[in-house]
């Protein structure tokens, strides 16, 4: 799996030069959603990805990000839970 770590690119997430090695754990163990529109070209990275992730792990990894309602209800949700867990005064 770390064939490539030695490799460097730009990565306009961080503004720094950076290794393959973050790219493909940036997430802890899950790599980064950018990392076939960075290395695209450069690594054959879609392989890479197939021979080396479960395809649950690349579904996740990729999943179109919540929409912005989607991630306002989930805030309020989580806000509503926090609330009915404090003691009333």
């Amino acid at each position: 799996m770390n064939e490539y770590d030695h490799h460097e690119i730009y990565c306009r997430s961080l503004g720094d030069c950076i290794n393959f090695s973050y790219c493909r754990a940036a997430g802890g163990r899950e790599p980064c959603g950018r990392i076939v529109e960075c290395w695209a070209g450069r690594l054959p990275i879609v392989e890479f990805l197939r021979a080396n992730y479960s395809p649950e792990v690349l579904e996740r990894v990729f999943a179109p990000p919540p929409s912005r309602l989607e991630r306002i209800v989930s805030a309020a949700e989580r806000a509503a839970r926090n609330n009915a867990s404090q003691p009333q005064q």
